[in-house]
């Protein structure tokens, strides 16, 4: 195991690798269960990586900014970063990413990325805090990308459990090439209604996205009994739920500032899908929430 941070509570206890500052472990005290995804290599390799200053994949690794073409891999580079951790209690940290060679080759801006986690109760926050110190503009996408084991019980099957929306949904699904790129085509109203029932071949073909949940949280939960865990986001417009194609017992929950480019498309970074534009001396903050909950 890399170097991991733990924070706690009398409720929960947290673990953060400073590799990526990459949420890998919460543990309800109550009933000593993980409730993140345990990081198998056989299914998927991560647990929760931050998604900075990309949300999936542009087009031959490439973005154009002006006259400008840079190269950067899927998601960004943040996740595979060490940060530095800049404050800490037993109940919270603050780690921190600044630009530095390595990033300018393939991100030419200047910034400080910050992951703050607090605990409240049963309830972890992570917020994403992007500074911008110089007087220019800079360009991002950001994203979350936790995964929670599923069954949250033994005996129960994958199948067994569903997605509450906040909210009842009519959403668009996006749909995506076999290569992981927005077609620009959506499924007109393909959730209407509160629920999704997961089941493996919901990931036959890649992510489900959305960009106009009315929703600010769902619960992953079945009928049949076992924990349920509740999932919140603040200022994060877009969603991905997705899951490893290969019978992997999790579930990730990603809501995004930013989604994969629509291919063919070839535009500036400016104006990429969802792209966050950060005014000079200012800062950004979106978060989400995790909370088990035993019934």
């Amino acid at each position: 195991m890399q170097n991991m941070i733990s924070i706690k509570n009398e409720y929960i206890k947290i673990g953060i690798l400073e590799q990526g500052a990459e949420l890998c472990s919460y543990i309800d005290n109550q009933n000593n269960r993980e409730v993140i995804w345990i990081g198998d290599s056989t299914y998927w390799k991560r647990h929760s990586p931050v998604l900075f200053p990309l949300v999936g994949k542009i087009e031959n690794g490439q973005f154009k900014l002006g006259k400008i073409t840079y190269n950067l891999s899927a998601h960004g580079f943040a996740r595979d970063k060490k940060f530095q951790v800049v404050h800490k209690k037993s109940d919270t940290v603050t780690l921190e990413l600044q630009a530095d060679d390595e990033t300018r080759i393939g991100y030419p801006f200047e910034f400080k990325l910050q992951v703050i986690l607090t605990l409240q109760v049963k309830q972890l926050t992570v917020t994403y805090k992007v500074i911008n110190e110089k007087d220019t503009d800079i360009y991002f996408c950001l994203g979350a990308h936790p995964g929670i084991n599923v069954p949250t019980k033994s005996g129960l099957k994958y199948e067994d459990y569903k997605l509450t929306f906040e909210q009842e949904e009519k959403s668009d699904r996006h749909i995506l090439t076999p290569d992981g790129f927005r077609t620009g085509a959506v499924t007109k109203n393909w959730l209407n209604g509160n629920t999704i029932n997961l089941k493996e071949e919901l990931f036959q073909d890649d992510a489900l996205i959305f960009d106009d949940l009315k929703s600010k949280s769902l619960i992953i939960e079945s009928d049949k009994g076992g924990d349920k865990v509740k999932i919140g986001w603040n200022n994060f417009p877009d969603m991905g739920i997705w899951k490893s194609y290969n019978n992997s017992p999790f579930v990730c929950i990603e809501p995004w500032n930013g989604m994969a480019d629509q291919v063919g498309l070839n535009n500036d970074f400016k104006d990429k899908k969802g792209v966050v534009k950060l005014s000079g001396e200012s800062e950004f903050e979106c978060s989400f929430t995790i909370e088990n909950l035993i019934q």
